[in-house]
C-alpha cells in the first residue's frame, strides 16, 4: 500500500480535494493554490521544496477525517439505520429565509444566506467567510469574509466551479470575534482539522454551515458549457450557476449588457457540468455535511413547478446549530416548518449512493495498493451493503477498470504553469475588474 507521506503525495495519487487548508496552516507559507483546468484547485510547493512539519498533511481532510464530531446523535422517532446514513441530526426543518428577496436570490431558499445575516445582525459574529465569484474572473471564485447582508446577498447562488473557502481561514483566526464558515462538506471536513490544530482558529470559529452537495466540477467544465452555448469565457461580466428562483438557471452575462446573453435550465447545465468532476471527488464520502453543525440542501422530493421562489432542508447537527437555527426563526430571519425523515431521503437518495459506493471504490483501490483517506464516524460498510447488487459491482470492479483503463495507479505530475494561481481570500466585497 503506498503512503501518503507529504503534500505531494495528495496530489500525485489524485486525493486532493481543493479546500486550501494547507496554504493556510503552511507555517513557512510555502504552498501556493492553483487553479488547474482539467482537475481543480491543487497545492503547489514555492521554490520547489518544503520542511518537515507535516503540518499541511495531517490538516488535509482527504488524508483523514474524523466525522466523529459532537453531534446530537439519534434524533428522537428516527430508526438507527436513518442516522447512520445520513449522520447526527437532531432536528430537520422544510422553509426558506423569510426575506422575500434572499428567498429568490439563493439558489434553494436562502436559507444559508439567512443563517448567515443572524449570526452577523443578532449574534455579533465578525463575518462570514464563504465563496463567491471573482468580480475579475467570473468563470473563477474567490473566498470572501463578509461582514453585512448586502455583502452576502451579493454572493448568492451556487458555484460549481473549483473553491478553496479553507484558504481564507486565516482571516477567521485573525477576527476580533467568532466568524460563521460555510463551505463544501470536505471544506467543513477540512475546518474540523485545523481547529484540532490552532487552537486560535478554534475560538474564532462560530459556527459551521455547509450544503448538500456532490463536489465541485473543474473550470474546464465551465469553459466547455460556455462555448457549447456560443460565449466566450473573456467575454463575462458576470457568471450565474444558479438563484432567482429554484432552481434557477445557468445564466452568463456579457461585458456592457444587462441581461443574461444565454439561459439553461439547472437539471441541463448540472448535467453537462457533473461529468468534469475529478477523480478525487468520486472518492469524498460526504454530501450532506456531517461534520457542519448545520447543513442546507434542495427538497428535491418535490419537482419544481417554475412557481416556487425556492425551499431549503435545513438540517441541524449539533446543539449549537440547533441553538442557531432556533434563533433564527424566533428573530425573524428563516420560516421553517418541522420536517419528516422521508423528506431527506427522497430528496437527497443520489447523495446517499454514492456514499455507499465510496466504500466498494477505496476496497477496489486498497486491492490494486492505492492510497486511500482514513475516515471514521461514517458508517460506509453499512451504506454499501445496502446498494442493489448492480451498483455493488459498479462500484468495485468498475473501479478496477477505470483505474487500469484510465492509468491512475500512475502518479499525476503537475506542472504549476498550466494553471491559475489563486487568489488570496478578501475582506468584504472582492474587487472588480482592474
Amino acid at each position: 500500500m503506498i503512503r501518503i507521506r507529504k503534500l505531494e503525495d495528495v496530489t500525485d495519487w489524485r486525493m486532493c480535494v481543493g479546500c486550501g487548508a494547507c496554504a493556510y496552516i503552511c507555517p513557512e507559507n510555502r504552498v501556493r493554490l492553483v487553479d488547474f483546468p482539467d482537475e481543480g484547485i491543487r497545492p503547489t510547493i514555492a521554490d520547489g521544496a518544503c520542511g518537515s512539519c507535516r503540518l499541511c498533511v495531517d490538516a488535509c481532510p482527504a488524508v483523514n477525517s474524523d466525522f466523529r464530531v459532537a453531534g446530537l446523535g439519534h434524533r428522537a422517532g428516527s430508526s438507527p439505520s436513518f442516522t447512520k446514513e445520513w449522520g447526527p441530526i437532531g432536528a430537520i426543518w422544510d422553509g426558506h429565509a423569510a426575506d422575500p428577496g434572499v428567498r429568490f436570490q439563493g439558489s434553494s431558499g436562502g436559507a444559508l444566506t439567512a443563517i448567515g445575516a443572524y449570526c452577523l445582525e443578532v449574534l455579533g459574529m465578525h463575518g462570514v467567510l464563504h465563496t463567491a465569484q471573482d468580480p475579475a474572473d467570473p468563470i473563477r471564485n474567490r473566498t470572501r469574509l463578509s461582514r453585512t447582508k448586502a455583502e452576502l446577498i451579493a454572493a448568492t447562488g451556487s458555484r460549481y466551479s473549483p473553491a478553496s473557502v479553507c484558504n481564507g481561514l486565516g482571516l477567521v483566526e485573525d477576527a476580533p470575534a467568532p466568524c460563521v464558515i460555510i463551505g463544501k462538506p470536505s471544506e467543513i471536513a477540512a475546518v474540523r482539522n485545523a481547529c484540532k490544530m490552532m487552537p486560535n482558529l478554534d475560538r474564532k470559529v462560530g459556527v459551521t454551515l455547509s450544503f448538500f452537495c456532490a463536489e465541485s466540477p473543474s473550470t474546464s467544465g465551465t469553459v466547455a458549457l460556455l462555448r457549447t452555448l456560443n460565449v466566450d469565457p473573456l467575454s463575462l461580466d458576470d457568471l450565474r450557476y444558479r438563484g432567482r428562483g429554484w432552481p434557477g438557471y445557468f445564466a452568463p452575462r456579457r461585458k456592457g449588457e444587462s441581461e443574461p446573453c444565454r439561459s439553461m435550465s439547472y437539471r441541463e447545465s448540472w448535467a453537462f457540468l457533473q461529468a468534469y468532476r475529478p477523480w478525487s471527488v468520486q472518492l469524498w464520502p460526504d454530501g450532506t455535511g456531517e461534520s457542519a453543525d448545520i447543513s442546507c440542501g434542495d427538497p428535491w422530493y418535490q419537482e419544481p413547478d417554475g412557481k416556487n421562489p425556492g425551499s431549503s432542508l435545513v438540517v441541524a447537527r449539533t446543539e449549537r446549530g440547533r441553538e442557531i437555527v432556533e434563533g433564527a426563526m424566533a428573530a425573524g430571519y428563516l420560516e421553517l416548518s418541522p420536517a419528516e425523515d422521508w423528506k431527506l431521503v427522497d430528496s437527497q437518495s443520489g447523495l446517499l449512493a454514492k456514499k455507499g459506493a465510496v466504500w466498494g471504490r477505496r476496497l477496489a483501490l486498497r486491492l490494486l495498493g492505492l492510497p486511500v483517506m482514513q475516515v471514521d464516524g461514517l458508517q460506509l460498510w453499512h451504506c454499501w451493503k445496502r446498494l442493489p447488487l448492480k451498483d455493488k459491482f459498479r462500484s468495485t470492479i468498475g473501479t478496477v477498470r477505470r483505474v487500469l483503463i484510465r492509468r491512475l495507479y500512475r502518479p499525476m505530475k503537475l506542472n504549476a504553469a498550466n494553471g491559475v494561481l489563486v487568489k488570496p481570500a478578501v475582506v468584504g466585497a472582492a474587487p472588480g475588474r482592474q
